[in-house]
């Protein structure tokens, strides 16, 4: 073969090849006579090419069409690609997933460039399928108007071992490649002799990525890794570093100043180009992308301080946000802060008490007459006003104050059940919710059984509300837990039925008492015949098993009539009455 650099090496060299040449055959011809430019080519060819099997590196010549000729077939022989000669796409073929942008990126941007030499260090998939650290080094040039790039390619995988180990068990996460959040940590509080302002960080996390694992296995994770990755190299210009946080957690530090308007479109960017990414290789999972931004943060915070605000305002903005994207900034802020004044405070207002408890009627759907109630916690605090359940219910379950918070509630309803009783003369029951971790805790049972008969109160008036949780999960320790509290005499009530998803093989197997609709469903029910007709055959079902139907929700006068006409044996809602205090509930008789 003849090619640009062959033909300018052999102009070059031909008197250091011909000196070489006397050298090594002066038997067969006299040192005084002249290469031909045909004879140096074929001598190229088959004698001095060969020079380069000495050595471990690899020699190539790329054209500006992104042709590549190999110089070295014993270095390139270790990789499947063809001999000889191949396009630049079946290199990038074999470079790892991680690597692959960052490398095409670099050669289209050397190409352009003349006489600069630039090293890169990238992993390739050898003929036994593993990953070896290679490094590239090249130089472009320009000779009789064609553009060339010529370097050569060095094994490093040794030497990378060596050099990084301690780095990367460090600071870098083995599965991605990418720094860890140990190093995030460090590069944050390096931040702190820069002038304020200038950084900003990006917390990203990909949801129900741990519900695929176990199904799926883990190459699950490692796919959804790739593109996230495509996505973020595409916008690396002010980006100090990419790091895994956590599982399904990344974060980007950025430097630079920006309005909240454009780090909002940076966000939206980078999930755009994710989701792309994704719909591109007609994956299905890993779409459920939250991003959260803390702007221009304070250097003189803690790096911990700084992940934790990200982090939350990441979390807030995939529960509140339409485009799952949050700026930690005016109203945004607010509300973060507002959910860390909770997890900060609320073991404080369990243990001091300050929280209190409300009572919803439950009305009997025939008679019109309470049957019995709700019992709602609620928090109000000098600080922030009124925190509902739905705020700090998720907290207490995270910070392990479940357990303690539900012993409480059902000490405040035990409490009004008494005094319910010494009013009317008459027993009421009390439904109480019921989280799986209390259920799962095993000394669950017995000591609510000990907190009612402490206030004097018998087990049937004790509504405990389940979640579909249980019957989704199968949890055969909350099932047995179920059993006891049967046993004691507590009533069991599903709670929330169709608001996931439900399996009626299961209901019956469960000694369930009750089950609540989720307002969502009975509202459904209004403009759907098909869900009304759903319902009724539930409800006829149940009825069947002696199991009541409590539909909650009701709104109006209309909604009363068609649940009741459907065989609702209770009614729950504001139609009848907003969730009361313990003094209004206690004379609530009838609507």
């Amino acid at each position: 073969m003849s090619h640009n650099i062959k033909n300018k090496t052999s102009q070059s060299n031909a008197s250091s090849v011909s000196s070489s040449q006397s050298v090594s055959d002066t038997s067969q011809r006299p040192s005084s006579a002249a290469l031909s430019g045909a004879e140096l080519d074929q001598l190229m060819d088959n004698h001095f090419k060969h020079m380069f099997d000495v050595f471990n590196d690899g020699l190539f010549y790329m054209t500006d069409d992104d042709r590549i000729f190999f110089y070295n077939p014993t270095f390139y022989e270790n990789y499947d690609i063809a001999s000889g000669q191949c396009h630049l796409d079946a290199w990038l073929n074999l470079v790892h997933p991680l690597d692959k942008v960052m490398l095409k990126n670099a050669v289209d941007a050397h190409i352009q460039e003349d006489n600069r030499k630039i090293s890169t260090q990238y992993r390739v998939k050898n003929k036994a399928g593993q990953y070896v650290w290679v490094e590239g080094t090249a130089v472009t040039k320009t000779i009789n108007g064609n553009r060339f790039m010529i370097g050569c390619h060095r094994d490093i995988s040794d030497r990378k071992l060596m050099e990084t180990y301690v780095q990367q068990a460090a600071f870098r996460d083995n599965a991605s490649g990418l720094s860890n959040s140990q190093k995030l940590n460090i590069d944050i509080d390096g931040l702190v002799d820069q002038l304020p302002g200038l950084h900003s960080l990006v917390y990203i996390q990909i949801g129900d990525i741990r519900s695929y694992l176990s199904a799926y296995g883990p190459h699950i994770l490692r796919d959804v890794m790739s593109h996230l990755i495509t996505a973020l190299n595409s916008f690396t210009d002010d980006f100090v570093d990419i790091y895994r946080v956590r599982s399904d957690d990344f974060a980007v530090l950025v430097r630079g100043q920006y309005s909240t308007n454009e780090l909002t479109q940076l966000g939206e960017n980078i999930a755009k180009t994710y989701l792309e990414s994704l719909q591109s290789s007609s994956y299905m999972y890993g779409t459920d992308i939250s991003i959260g931004i803390f702007p221009s943060f304070d250097i003189g915070l803690a790096a911990e301080e700084i992940i934790k605000i990200a982090a939350r305002t990441c979390q807030f903005a995939g529960e509140k946000k339409r485009n799952r994207v949050g700026v930690y900034s005016n109203e945004t802020k607010s509300k973060v802060d507002r959910h860390f004044y909770i997890e900060r405070e609320l073991a404080n207002a369990i243990h001091n008490q300050t929280l209190s408890v409300k009572f919803q009627p439950i009305i009997c759907a025939k008679k019109n007459r309470v049957a019995s109630f709700e019992a709602l916690v609620r928090w109000k605090s000098d600080k922030i006003g009124e925190i509902y359940p739905d705020e700090f219910i998720e907290v207490a379950e995270k910070k392990g104050l479940i357990v303690e918070l539900g012993y409480f509630i059902f000490s405040k309803a035990s409490q009004f059940i008494k005094r319910y009783l010494s009013v009317h003369r008459t027993n009421i029951r009390v439904n109480v919710n019921v989280s799986v971790l209390q259920l799962l805790n095993h000394q669950f049972p017995d000591r609510i059984k000990q907190i009612a008969d402490q206030h004097g109160v018998e087990t049937r008036n004790i509504v405990l509300e389940l979640t579909e949780t249980i019957i989704l999960d199968g949890n055969k320790g909350a099932i047995s837990q179920l059993s006891r509290l049967s046993q004691y005499g507590f009533l069991l009530s599903l709670d929330d039925f169709g608001s996931g998803y439900s399996s009626l093989n299961s209901f019956f197997d469960l000694p369930l008492n009750q089950i609540k609709v989720d307002k969502l469903m009975a509202w459904r029910c209004l403009d759907n015949p098909a869900t009304m007709e759903y319902l009724t055959f539930i409800t006829q079902l149940c009825q069947s098993h002696n199991v009541d139907i409590v539909v909650e929700g009701i709104e109006n006068a209309e909604m009363q009539k068609r649940f009741t006409e459907m065989g609702a044996s209770f009614l729950q809602g504001y139609w009848f009455s907003k969730p009361l205090s313990v003094a209004s509930a206690s004379q609530y008789i009838s609507v």
